[in-house]
């Protein structure tokens, strides 16, 4: 009988694979941890984890944590130290100190492209249709949420720089998810945000723990 099939588009056949690539053995490569929040350290812990797989086993874990320009060597003792108390096992510590430098001009502009179909834009409206349209649709981008969130949307466009800049080779990058109080911050601005920091990256994984600790350690 004759398969009747269409064959997959380049761009199905990309998913398919991407959707597929964790079921092989890994090579040699990096688990790139960006722990940039203490959040209990599930953001550690899983990667610890993922090597003591098969799958995974001939990945190394390096860490980049925030940091000031003038105590770089400080942090990154006190980091390996911690580590060390914690049993995990990395290859290297990058200590960040250019984390707050704000982002290049093209990238916020690529950002507010991204923001433009989801914008309230009450300004350019009479006030009672401007909360109407709010209303109806809670999840717009007000003008004075962005205003009010400025410096963490540029935070999240920097961080997507130095993704690429530190860990574009990486097999996985395993990252503090951003936080955003319900209620506060729309579900587009959040979400712009999200689509923002893992653009044009490897795979990575947003983890955000509960302030419980989930390491021990020993004296």
């Amino acid at each position: 009988m004759r398969d009747t099939k269409s064959p997959l588009s380049l761009t199905d056949q990309r998913l398919l694979e991407t959707s597929q690539q964790f079921k092989k053995k890994q090579g040699k490569g990096t688990i790139d941890v960006w722990w940039l929040f203490d959040d209990g350290g599930l953001t550690l812990l899983i990667p610890y984890l993922l090597t003591n797989r098969s799958k995974w086993g001939d990945c190394r874990i390096r860490v980049f944590i925030g940091g000031k320009i003038n105590r770089i060597d400080h942090d990154r003792r006190v980091m390996a130290t911690l580590l060390s108390r914690f049993r995990i096992d990395f290859s290297d510590i990058n200590v960040l100190g250019d984390i707050n430098t704000k982002p290049k001009k093209h990238n916020k502009l690529s950002f507010k492209e991204l923001i433009e179909p989801y914008r309230l834009k009450e300004d350019d409206m009479e006030q009672e249709a401007a909360e109407r349209l709010k209303a109806q649709e809670p999840w717009r981008i007000t003008d004075n949420e962005l205003e009010l969130y400025k410096a963490k949307t540029n935070r999240q466009i920097r961080l997507n720089e130095l993704l690429k800049e530190h860990s574009s080779a990486a097999k996985l990058i395993v990252m503090s998810m951003p936080l955003a109080r319900k209620g506060t911050v729309s579900s587009a601005l959040y979400m712009c945000w999200l689509e923002t920091l893992s653009k044009d990256l490897p795979p990575l994984l947003l983890v955000r723990g509960n302030q419980q600790s989930v390491l021990t350690f020993y004296s």
